[in-house]
Parts: structure tokens; sequence; C-alpha cells
């Protein structure tokens, strides 16, 4: 069709935000002109919410354009109109922005008085207007922008500007236009001028900042010299106090950690802790230290995590050292050092290591792999399971730990109360009438931003419209929101594990023998049913395959060039290829290890090993994104194995790992 010769005025019989909706789909279809053309139909001849919103919209695109005296007449038309909170300030950010363009530098500050949240490029314009002006704040206002934000192309350009006016110049002092010159200078990536030229504005700048500190550090790690940087940072936070002080000893310790001078990065952060109160940079130091001592394989770990302990203020920050350093005890089977672990752990946190660790423990004792703890009294397999379950209600470990204890896990107890009102306040038409064109990004986009505002019944509405439109992606990831707010009902439960996709992927579980389950499981983690995702590694469609692997399989199936996006090719691929690895490693726990690692770094993994059972196979793993992959699956697969198979999840959770019911 040509869209040039048609009048963009009949969009308009489609509904009443056609026009406006329409004019997304002509820019993905690089046809801004006509985009542009739509928008301006929904603003000259639509309605309301969609004429506004549309206004906002061409108002930027205007002003993208350059066409400054059109986006401040349709930003002063939408203001005239009192329109909501949340357009207002949407168009005067177009109209300030505007008005600074075309010089207007006195409207151009009253507008910019009026937003609530001004982001820094209007902290931008308001000091170069009152430049113009000859205001006084515009000297504040500049030295605000650079002091308080990090290098950025705004420093650039204010840069330029003031440099190419000495009068402009002489309002600043030498010191502070070295700091001016220094920021510009670190943007373009001068290291050998700006990094000194920032050293020597910190050593005269009274009181020194820590933006400038944070400047410094990126700039020293970008120009290869972390070592040099740490130094220089370190000297000069004897001149700080307090929070100043602290976060100069933190940048310190990270340069040195870098340049892998890891004797003097611990004393930095060390020195760090002493001099900070606040919480979460000490433990972010205390987080620093710990990782270089596990890098280190320091012997004394284990009292070094203990001692490190006493100070954590969040312990979920550690987490993931944690999480890793379990792992490679579970591989070497040193169980007397795990149950030290879960001693400092069981105290002080975090809950989901602790979780993790009496799973392993009750597992490991009930195979005879490993003695009781030592305790007082002595603990039971039964109560460590008991722990971990109560540690992690919702999660994996909660789940395995009920089922093995022959407890119905939580999270497949449908929620039986009165979910909330069967008719809540109306969702933003403007967002729902994203849907029927096909725009569901767009339309969830708005709906997480207005997140905080929306009620357990819209959320619930919302994910009803995005499954409908088989967006199936959003669809659970609103449930997923909804389900941190409250237990969810059996309908709910099956939002958030919905079987997309069902006539490809049971015909295929009937043709392969594995459960379906255990594949509408592995696709929903995978890609959560969006045939077009594509992740950054580049793995494509619902089974995300990678290049090669759907190279070998396509000649298998003798396929040729086959579309991995289309979703009954991509799922045939993807499940041929897991019941390959099935069949060559006898286990679905393995079998999806070598999906998500590859089939070499397994068998790896169990000559290292030794035939353990699989559920503490996995806990060996050095991989966390793998260990996670598989426990995730796992969750999904008792999930549909429950809500659509009947199956008691128990079963479904012990078979997967073939763990017999004790």
């Amino acid at each position: 069709m040509d869209f040039n010769t048609k009048d963009p005025a009949q969009a308009l019989t489609l509904s009443p935000g056609a026009p406006f909706y329409l004019s997304f789909i002509f820019d993905s279809l690089d046809l801004p002109d006509q985009g542009l053309r739509m928008l301006e139909v929904a603003w000259e001849k639509g309605a309301d919410p969609w004429k506004r919103e549309a206004g906002v919209l061409l108002g930027q695109k205007y002003a993208a354009r350059h066409d400054y005296a059109r986006a401040i007449t349709v930003a002063k038309s939408i203001l005239a109109a009192q329109p909501p909170a949340d357009v207002e300030q949407r168009a005067r950010r177009v109209l300030v922005e505007s008005l600074y363009w075309t010089q207007a530098d006195q409207d151009a500050l009253a507008e910019a008085s009026r937003l609530s949240s001004p982001d820094p490029e209007v902290l931008l314009f308001r000091g170069v207007s009152s430049l113009r002006l000859g205001l006084p704040p515009a000297h504040d206002l500049i030295l605000q922008l650079f002091l308080q934000q990090r290098v950025s192309a705004l420093h650039g350009r204010v840069f330029t500007f003031i440099a190419a006016e000495p009068r402009y110049r002489d309002l600043f002092t030498d010191l502070e236009w070295d700091l001016i010159s220094a920021k510009n200078d670190l943007l373009l990536g001068d290291w050998d001028a700006g990094i000194p030229l920032m050293e020597s504005v910190m050593q005269r700048w009274q009181p020194p900042t820590g933006t400038l500190v944070a400047d410094l550090a990126s700039s020293c790690q970008s120009a290869g010299t972390p070592g040099a940087g740490a130094r220089f940072l370190e000297r000069f936070s004897a001149r700080l106090s307090g929070r100043a002080r602290g976060d100069a000893l933190e940048q310190a310790g990270r340069l040195y950690r870098r340049a892998r001078l890891w004797p003097q990065a611990v004393t930095a952060l060390r020195a760090a802790i002493a001099a900070s109160t606040d919480a979460d940079l000490r433990d972010r130091a205390r987080w620093l230290i710990l990782d270089m001592a596990m890098a280190a394989r320091a012997p004394d770990f284990l009292a070094q995590v203990e001692k490190e302990s006493a100070g954590w203020s969040n312990p979920a920050v550690f987490s993931d050292l944690l999480e890793e350093w379990i792992s490679d005890l579970v591989a070497v089977r040193r169980w007397d050092t795990l149950a030290a672990l879960w001693k400092i752990v069981k105290v002080r946190g975090p809950d989901d290591v602790d979780a993790r660790l009496c799973y392993v423990m009750a597992r490991a004792i009930q195979e005879g792999l490993m003695q009781r703890p030592a305790a007082s009294p002595p603990v039971t397999p039964d109560q460590l399971l008991a722990e971990s379950a109560s540690r992690d209600p919702d999660g994996y470990y909660g789940l395995m730990a009920a089922s093995v204890q022959g407890q119905v896990p939580s999270q497949v107890t449908p929620n039986a109360a009165d979910a909330g009102p069967e008719n809540p306040a109306p969702l933003d038409p403007v967002i729902v009438g994203f849907l029927p064109f096909g725009l569901s990004t767009q339309a969830y986009q708005r709906l997480v931003a207005a997140r905080g505002s929306l009620s357990d019944g819209q959320i619930l509405e919302a994910a009803r419209l995005f499954s409908r439109a088989e967006d199936h992606a959003s669809s659970m990831h609103l449930m997923g929101l909804l389900s941190r707010r409250r237990a969810l009902s059996q309908e709910e439960l099956q939002l958030e594990y919905p079987r997309a996709f069902n006539s490809v992927i049971d015909d295929l579980a009937r043709q392969t023998g594995i459960a379906p389950s255990v594949l509408y499981g592995m696709i929903r983690e995978e890609s959560f049913f969006d045939p077009d995702i594509v992740s950054s590694a580049g793995a494509v469609g619902l089974s995300q395959l990678m290049p090669a692997t759907a190279a070998s399989v396509a000649r298998a199936l003798k396929l040729t060039e086959p579309d991995l996006k289309d979703p009954a090719t991509n799922l045939a691929m993807g499940v041929r290829h897991l019941e390959d690895l099935l069949g060559k490693v006898s286990s679905v726990p393995k079998a999806l290890l070598s999906y998500n690692a590859g089939l070499t770094r397994v068998r790896a993994w169990e000559r290292a090993a030794g035939g353990m059972p699989q559920d503490l196979f996995v806990e060996s793993v050095p991989f966390d994104e793998t260990r996670r992959y598989v426990r995730k699956i796992l969750v999904s697969s008792v999930m549909y194995a429950s809500l659509y198979e009947g199956i008691d999840p128990r079963e479904a959770a012990l078979s997967f790992f073939a763990i017999a019911r004790k």
C-alpha cells in the first residue's frame, strides 16, 4: 500500500485510538513520516485520552526534528486543557526543551520551575538559560551539574557552550574551570589530560565531593591504570572524613582489586569499613574482602566468613559468594566444612543459604555420605528438612524439603480465599488499546511504570488480557508481581504457569516419552513462551537454540534453513536436542544440565562427583546459572504436573531426581 496516497484520517474508522497506535507500527516499519502523520491526525481529529497522549508524542517528535515552534504550540495546547498530572509533566518537559532551544530563556526557566521531577538535562537548560540572561543563579546551577552528576554528554555540551564565550568563562574561577575542563576530558577519553587534572581539582576543592571520586575511579579503570588511581585515592582519603572518606577508600580498594594488588585492597577496604557508618558500603567492602579470599583459595576462608558475618547488615548480599563456595564443598565432599558453615549461617543468615545447606546436609545424611553435624541436642535429617522448608517456603528448597518429608509443598497449594473484587477499577484505556494492534511490549512498559498504583484486581485483569493476546511472558511477569503481594488461586496459578503452544508440546511429549510437565517447565524457563526472543548470547526462540546446536539438530531432522522463530519448528528442534541428550546421560536433570551448559562439561562434573545422587549432583555444579536453571525447571515441572495432570506434587518432585520416598 502506498501510504502517501491515503488519507491518514481514514484510520479513525478503525477506532478512536487507531491513529495513535498506528504511529508506533509505522515507526517500527521505519516509516517515520507516516508515523508523524498518524500522530497529527490523532491530535487534530481524535478524542481524549488518545488525543493528549498523541500530543505529547507529537511534541517530542517535533522537538527531535528541531521544529520547536510546533512543539511549543502542541505542548501549550495540552497544558491549557489541564490534563492529568503525568501528561501535564511530560508536556511541560517538551515545552521547557523547546523554549530553551529557541532561546526563550525567561519562559524556559519559568516552566522548568513547575516540573516536579526535573531530569539532569533540565538542570543544563536552567544553567545555560540563566547564563544567557545574566542571572546570578547561573554560576551555581552549572557547578551543581558538574559536582552532582557523573560524567556524561551533558558536561561536554556545557563545556563547549562556555568555552565559546569568554564572558561566560570569566564567571568561573580557575579552579572551577579546571573542574569543567577535567569532566570534559574524561568524557572524551583523554585520560592523559583528564586524570591528572581531576586529581589536581580534588586536591584543591573544598569540601571534596564523592561524585568526583567515583568519576576518577571509573576513569582510572577505563584508562588501565587502576593501581595508580588506587594509590591516589588512598592518599586523598586522609583529607576526608565520614562518608566521603569511606567512599574514597572503597573506590581505592576496588581499584587495588582490579590491579590484583589484593593485600593493599584488603587494607583499603578494612579502612573503609572503619571510616563509614553506611551499612551498604560496609557490606560491599566485606563482600569484596571475602571474594578475594575465595579467589585466592585462602585456607582460613571459613574463619574469615565467621569473622566478617558478625558485621553483616544485609546477609542476602553475601548469598552469591556462599552459593559458589557451597558447590565447591559439595563437589569435593567437604561435609565437615559445610556443617561448620551452617552453624554460622543458621544464626546470621542469609536465609536462602541456610535453606540450601539444611537440604544438602539432610540428603547427604540420608544417603550415608556424611555424619550428623555435632550439635546439642543432636540434629536429625527431618529437623534439617523442616528448617529448609521454613527458610525457603516459596522456593526450590522449600519444595524439595517438603516433598522429601512427604508433606505437600506450599507453592502448589492454591489460595482458596477471596482474591478481591470481581470488578476492579478499569485499566487505562490507552494501555489496553495497544493490545489489539499487536503492541503488547508498549502496553507492558506502561503498566510496569504504573505498577505502584495498580490494585491486585487490575494486575490480574491485565495478566488475563496479555494471556488472551498470547503475550504469555508479560502475563507471567504480572502474575509474578501479584504473587509477591498475595497467594494465588488455582486459576491464577494457571496464568503464572500457562500451557502455551500446548498442541505442539503435548504431541512432542507423546512422541518422545518425555513428561509434558518437564517440557513445559523447560520452555517456560528458557523463553517465557516468547517465540521471538533472542538472548544476548545469540540463542533463538522458544527453546533458546544456539546457532551451532540448531544447525546440528536441523541436519538430523533433515531440515533446510529452518525458521527458528517459528514455534512448531523451534519446539521440535529443542525437544529433539533434549531427547538426544537424555539418551546419552539417562537422567532428566543431567540432560537439562547438558542442555544449558553442554554435554562435555556435564561429563567432567559427573567424573568429579563420583556417583552422587542426582539432587546433590546438581548442588555440585560450579556454574550458578546452570544450577538455578535446573532448580527453576524442577519447580515449574512440579507446578505443571500438579495443576494440569493431577499428579501429586511430592511424587513429581521426587521422581524428577529419582529419589525414593523415605
